[in-house]
């Protein structure tokens, strides 16, 4: 069977075929445990990257197609106009350009890595062709490969939210020129009750889908060995723990995207304005296929000095710079993560300054701590005139930057005094105590750093103040916890304020919910009735706000949401005495089940209008996992628990097997060591 993946390796380009790895698909072992996550085994990490890759197709494999297509610019030949709609920002940002300039210069193992993992999906499709999307999926070359991974990353980086101000036209303009969240914590050995170091990995993403995290167990005899998470399509951990450490992403919103206005007028058509001197604005031409669509539609795109760029409705043009188009290296330093082997390894991989965002919180287990909120940051003009964190100039040079800072200049902390570091999403400046807390006076104001706690780091922060030593039991309270602080701390001064300001007894229709609303304890159960209230005014408000970001709800506001939530619950359920779990639930298949929770609450949830007025859970509290280092130097101890399952095959007994763990806040227990995989494994088998 070793000369398998010759024989297979029709589906693959003839470019990459000249330079695959030799895989033995003999000497892989896939092993499944009792609740089906996949452990891999084999003897070179090209080869475990083969057997990722056939593990998470028989596990997911249409979602991985999507990622292919998205690569190819195909999309839309699948999902139709809305996969349309991506093919068309695929094209404008135009991440296969950089990736095919920068690709002669990535590292070749890491290049095998990649090529080892495409074939085990060229592999799984041959030997299931039924299950492939569409003509347009294979063959796939490396370079389409890495620009969907940069154009993944590229999304995230804050494109998903400024192009649709683009355009419709809700960007903010310049006078004058006319013409989603995570948890992570890290406990050191000196604050632990144990006495061992310990770290909370908690995603907050979608629960299904593209970004939904698939746990996987990767070990080469070339020394990898990491257990974690990743995305469909992903070659390796994107956070996770091995023999010796681990590390928890979380978003961090510091400024990774800059929008230029060009200086355009009707005399020079084709052409804009940078200190003086008109420059061609530069076009090419997108074909797009959309399912069902007989013809092939063209689009332009332009492209100015800034980055690419994109007209308005109102005719004015915007040009996006964002390092994440700049840098096609990410899944690169991410590997070198995975391969660290302590500390010094680790932060010598993020010296490769790749990866352009997310926050990074690191346990080991000789006694080190570290928190450091990533980027890849620009190195701006500090000229008070330019407004970063709105709309800049694109008619002057000077606001052009090209160069970035070095890792060493971004926010972090090593074993800080207090013992403890975490973050929810909220600012790097708030970190651990007030008395070690790095000062956001050090820090460019251009660098766009958050300064302030959210509900979940307020929270998390009163719960371990009370603390003299943190135990195992009481790290995993405070990442369940489900209560809101006191005040609440949502970006609209209204929840903490004229919501429970109303008098019920000038509303007696009304008085049931406002009564319910004053007297409910911040704690999002599934069995609280001020839950659901305040869950349902926490979609209602922003809307009745219409944009008034950080704004107080007036009094008569405050009637108006508990009318609509009043009108809401009658017409949907005739009745308003209701419990969060009768109306949000937890969706897999055809079945669902009552879930607390709500936005900003430690076990997050954010939820969606699913039917009959009921909504679903759509993405929050997502990938979990609690990893302790004894003392001893054995193997980290670590329990994790996904939300649903390893398989999105509704026939698979673990589709949602995870699931009563999930909503019970349960774990089960994981392992590095391979000898007790194979013991214990349900099942073991190669990708033949």
């Amino acid at each position: 069977m070793r000369t398998l993946p010759l024989i297979i390796s029709l589906f693959v380009s003839t470019t990459l075929f000249a330079q695959n790895p030799i895989i033995h698909t003999d000497k892989i072992t896939i092993a499944r445990d009792s609740f089906g996550v996949p452990h891999i085994f084999a003897p070179t990490d090209p080869e475990v990257a083969y057997g990722l890759a056939w593990a998470h197709a028989e596990d997911d494999f249409a979602t991985m197609q999507t990622l292919i297509l998205t690569g190819k610019g195909r999309l839309g030949t699948y999902m139709g106009k809305q996969g349309a709609t991506i093919d068309y920002v695929f094209g404008l940002l135009n991440t296969k350009a950089t990736v095919d300039a920068q690709i002669g210069n990535m590292d070749p193992k890491f290049l095998q890595l990649i090529r080892g993992y495409l074939m085990g999906l060229d592999a799984y499709a041959k030997a299931h062709p039924k299950e492939i999307l569409n003509k347009h999926v294979f063959p796939i070359t490396i370079e389409e490969y890495l620009a969907a991974a940069s154009f993944s990353v590229a999304i995230f980086c804050g494109v998903d939210r400024t192009l649709p101000q683009i355009l419709n036209n809700s960007i903010p303009h310049i006078k004058g020129l006319t013409g989603e969240g995570s948890n992570a914590f890290a406990i050191h050995s000196s604050k632990s009750a144990s006495g061992e170091n310990m770290l909370v990995i908690n995603a907050h993403q979608p629960i299904e889908g593209a970004t939904a995290f698939y746990e996987a167990h990767l070990e080469s005899e070339e020394g990898w060995n990491i257990l974690g998470g990743c995305f469909p399509g992903a070659p390796m951990i994107f956070h996770g723990v091995t023999p010796n450490l681990a590390w928890a992403h979380t978003v961090n919103y510091q400024d990774k995207l800059d929008v230029y206005q060009l200086q355009t007028d009707k005399e020079h058509p084709g052409q804009y304005k940078v200190d003086n001197e008109w420059l061609t604005l530069e076009k090419r031409k997108l074909n797009l296929k959309v399912k069902g669509v007989p013809i092939t539609i063209h689009k332009t795109v332009y492209n100015s000095i800034y980055g690419p760029t994109v007209q308005s409705p109102d005719g004015t043009f915007f040009s996006l710079r964002l390092p994440a188009l700049m840098d096609a290296g990410a899944l690169q330093q991410w590997y070198a993560m995975n391969r660290a082997t302590n500390y010094s390894e680790f932060y010598a991989a993020l010296k490769q300054n790749h990866l352009p965002m997310f926050n990074i919180m690191y346990a080991d287990k000789n006694d080190t701590i570290f928190y450091i909120s990533n980027s890849k940051m620009p190195v701006r003009n500090q000229d008070t005139a330019y407004h970063w964190n709105s709309t800049v100039p694109g008619n002057v040079r000077a606001t052009l930057w090209n160069t970035f800072k070095p890792l060493k200049a971004l926010p972090q902390y090593v074993n800080p005094k207090s013992g403890y570091l975490f973050n929810t999403n909220h600012s790097p400046f708030l970190a651990t105590d007030s008395a070690e807390n790095l000062s956001p006076y050090r820090f460019a104001r251009s660098d766009g750093y958050e300064w302030y706690h959210n509900n979940r780091s307020q929270r998390a922060k009163d719960l371990i103040d009370k603390l003299d030593k943190i135990s195992y039991d009481d790290i995993k309270r405070i990442k369940f916890d489900r209560q809101l602080p006191s005040p609440i701390l949502y970006p609209y001064g209204y929840k903490g304020d004229a919501l429970f300001q109303v008098d019920e007894n000038q509303h007696p229709q009304l008085a049931p919910l406002i009564k319910t609303l004053k007297s409910w304890d911040h704690v999002a159960s599934a069995d609280s009735k001020g839950a659901l209230i305040y869950n349902l005014a926490y979609y209602m408000v922003p809307k009745l706000m219409n944009g008034r970001a950080y704004d107080a709800l007036t009094k008569e506001e405050a009637v108006t949401v508990y009318q609509q939530i009043y009108d809401y619950l009658m017409k949907n359920f005739h009745t308003i005495d209701l419990t969060l779990g009768d109306m949000q639930k937890l969706v897999r298949g055809d079945q669902s089940w009552p879930q607390a929770g709500m936005p900003d609450v430690l076990a997050a949830v954010n939820s969606v209008p699913w039917k009959d007025g009921l909504r679903r859970m759509e993405g929050g509290d997502a990938y979990i996992s609690f990893v302790r280092f004894p003392k001893d130097g054995s193997l980290p101890l670590i329990e994790s628990v996904n939300t649903f399952g390893a398989s999105s095959n509704p026939s698979s007994p673990h589709f949602a097997d995870q699931r009563p763990l999930y909503q019970a806040q349960q774990l089960k227990k994981m392992t590095l060591d391979k000898g007790e995989v194979l013991r214990k494994a349900e099942r073991v088998y190669h990708p033949e």
